[in-house]
């Protein structure tokens, strides 16, 4: 990988993983903003591989629902995957 391509890639890390820990938060109490790092780094491996919506979505409802038991009303899920979406678009 060369210099300008991991820059973006670390450029688009830290916007994902804003989007993650700032709107999708499952646990919502305060967690350190590296909390939800794995799933940004899956997530955006996903967007490179132009994975769906609904494939976003299940992996998100997974983690916050199996992994964390933490669910995130459908509503607050629906913003997160706006954001991500037009993250790929751009």
């Amino acid at each position: 990988m060369t210099r300008p391509e991991a820059r973006r890639v670390k450029a688009e890390f830290k916007q994902v993983r804003t989007i993650l820990h700032r709107d999708w938060d499952p646990i919502g109490c305060g967690v350190p903003l590296d909390e939800y790092d794995s799933y940004a780094w899956s997530v955006l491996e996903m967007l490179h591989n132009k994975a769906s919506r609904r494939e976003i979505e299940m992996h998100l409802r997974w983690g916050a629902e199996e992994a964390m038991s933490s669910p995130v009303p459908k509503e607050r899920l629906a913003l997160v995957l706006d954001k991500l979406m037009a993250l790929s678009a751009e």
